[in-house]
């Protein structure tokens, strides 16, 4: 599992007064809160350590003014128009307490029903909610969708999952679907009748 490791300054003061001078300082507002603390904590990090965090699903050691935090990424919030962030919320771990949190879903290889049947390749899930030790949160989950057939479908329930971790999501949700185009059902229908036929 991959660790990220950020530094970060204590927000006396917040607002978004405090909150716009911090941007134009290359700093961003920031909040941890959990931990088993009474209050969270407003902080300050670097804007240019954001592309440390997106798509992270692990660990992140926070250095807050000498105090080693140990936080999962929780939301990046972004400005009306979705392309500036402009603040970032973290959840502070406890080891040995079970925790939820999200995970990015990889892909890999290319349908059979795609290169062979003229399928469609249809995504539904990028990422999924799942509950473990802090320790356990995979980085990614790995899904090999190379042996899908053209009308085959892969579920939560199919996915593969290492020790400890659990998916929260309906294990009969559809996660992938290699759709069969009208061509191919054609097909297939004509062929379903032929053998009616012949019988």
């Amino acid at each position: 599992m991959e660790i990220v490791k950020l530094e970060a300054t204590r927000r006396e003061k917040t607002g978004k007064g405090v909150a716009r001078k911090l941007r134009r300082e290359g700093l961003l507002p920031a909040v941890i809160y959990g931990g088993g603390r009474p209050e969270a904590t407003p902080i300050a990090i670097k804007a240019s350590d954001l592309k440390k965090l997106k798509h992270h699903s692990g660990l992140i050691y926070i250095n807050v003014e000498g105090e080693e935090r140990v936080c999962i990424l929780k939301e990046i919030q972004y400005n009306y128009l979705g392309d500036v962030p402009i603040h970032v919320d973290f959840h502070e771990v406890t080891f040995g307490e079970t925790i939820v949190t999200t995970v990015e879903l990889e892909f890999v290889g290319t349908p059979i029903g795609v290169k062979e049947e003229n399928g469609v390749l249809e995504i539904f899930f990028r990422e999924v909610e799942i509950e473990t030790l802090p320790r356990n949160i995979p980085e990614k989950l790995v899904i090999d969708i190379s042996n899908l057939h053209a009308g085959d479908a892969l579920h939560i329930s199919d996915i593969p999952v290492p020790e400890g971790v659990k998916i929260l999501e309906d294990p009969e949700t559809a996660v992938v679907v290699v759709s069969e185009t009208e061509e191919v059902a054609a097909e297939e229908g004509e062929e379903e009748g032929t053998e009616e036929a012949a019988e």
